[in-house]
């Protein structure tokens, strides 16, 4: 289902819930993808353009990968680019978007209100923050993660580890988690996102 901010009308075959995988092995955290374990994990694709588009077809393709083991949930995005084009720097933590980035909203809650905000730079430096409906992002929060980005021939890979322990949510089987995915360009000015957004105002 779709975190904030607000969805437009999905696509049927992003309306029915992702079911994500267990993974038996943990990844290694390496900003590589050559793990079996990622063969099996859910996957996220087909992004929309949302600014400067209206939920038109993205410049580049960005594929994000997720699973989960009994003490971590796990995140791999795939960012196509050209090479030497990519903008990644290695700014202080939370300031990733002076670069081009790649940011998950986690609704842990699924109540559409609140949401975990995660954003990574290229090179995998983090910037963690909460956002709540009516209300400004806070940032003041620090959230214990291991994420490395690496440069690849066809864009840049982002790996990201994050313990249960260190987010708020209810447990308990088939419980349902918002997500939602955005992928920033710099030199393009493009924001894409993985469900359709409602252009509002």
């Amino acid at each position: 289902t779709c975190a904030l901010p607000i969805c437009a009308a999905v696509p049927e075959e992003k309306a029915r819930p992702v079911r994500v995988s267990r993974f038996e092995e943990p990844p290694v955290i390496d900003g590589k993808l050559d793990e079996e374990v990622w063969k099996n994990a859910a996957v996220f694709k087909d992004f929309y353009q949302i600014s400067p588009g209206d939920n038109t077809a993205p410049s580049l393709p960005t594929k994000a990968s997720m699973g989960y083991d009994a003490k971590h949930i796990y995140f791999a995005f795939h960012c196509f680019d050209e090479p030497g084009k990519v903008r990644a720097t290695i700014p202080k933590r939370d300031n990733v978007f002076v670069d081009d980035s790649i940011r998950i909203f986690l609704d842990t809650f699924n109540d559409k209100r609140k949401a975990y905000v995660l954003a990574f730079n290229p090179l995998g430096v983090q910037q963690d923050c909460i956002r709540t409906e009516g209300v400004s992002l806070d940032c003041s929060v620090d959230i214990v993660m291991e994420s490395k980005g690496t440069l690849t021939e066809d864009g840049y890979i982002v790996e990201v580890s994050i313990p249960f322990k260190s987010l708020r949510y209810e447990a308990g089987k088939d419980k349902l988690w918002g997500i939602q995915i955005f992928r920033r360009i710099l030199r393009l000015d493009e924001e894409h996102s993985w469900m359709p957004i409602s252009q509002i105002g």
